[in-house]
């Protein structure tokens, strides 16, 4: 008999996502990571939810600061994929050596030249019983920074792993 995940988990990969680089900061820190679970929930409000595995960094500075940022990621953008792919430990300004990278004035690191980003005010997080739990934003600014870029779409090879 064929093991469930070796039959499932091509199928689960091929459900599609974007990609974006989910930022943070409070009281001093800042952080982000690659996020590839996203999706708009609501239009009025304007909801996202983000999933965000149980105990990264990111969610205590979301919740302390109330928001957070989506920075889509184009087609194409492998600088991003690898220097954000891996996250980074607690205490780690990514930003810190680059601070040009940033726009000023947002409650959320956003990148001043990036494809597209939101910026989102927390607003509850639910644990559906999973090793994820899912962060709910409501969208209070956003723009589009490059409009003739596509939005970086993935695919997994399996939806059991990342």
């Amino acid at each position: 008999m064929t093991d469930f995940k070796e039959q499932a988990g091509p199928a689960l990969g091929k459900v599609p996502s974007g990609l974006a680089i989910a930022t943070a900061q409070h009281g001093g820190a800042r952080t982000g990571f690659l996020a590839s679970w996203f999706q708009q929930i609501s239009f009025e409000p304007p909801l996202v939810a983000v999933c965000i595995k149980a105990g990264r960094p990111i969610e205590a500075l979301m919740e302390g600061s109330g928001h957070f940022a989506l920075n889509l990621l184009a087609e194409g953008d492998f600088g991003s994929l690898k220097r954000y792919g891996k996250g980074f430990e607690p205490g780690v300004d990514p930003w810190a050596e680059d601070p040009e990278t940033l726009m000023d004035g947002a409650p959320a690191p956003v990148f001043a030249n990036g494809f597209a980003h939101l910026v989102l005010k927390w607003v509850k997080v639910l644990d559906a019983g999973g090793d994820h739990l899912v962060h709910i934003g409501e969208v209070v600014g956003g723009e589009v920074l490059n409009a003739d870029a596509k939005p970086y779409i993935h695919v997994r090879k399996n939806g059991f792993g990342y």
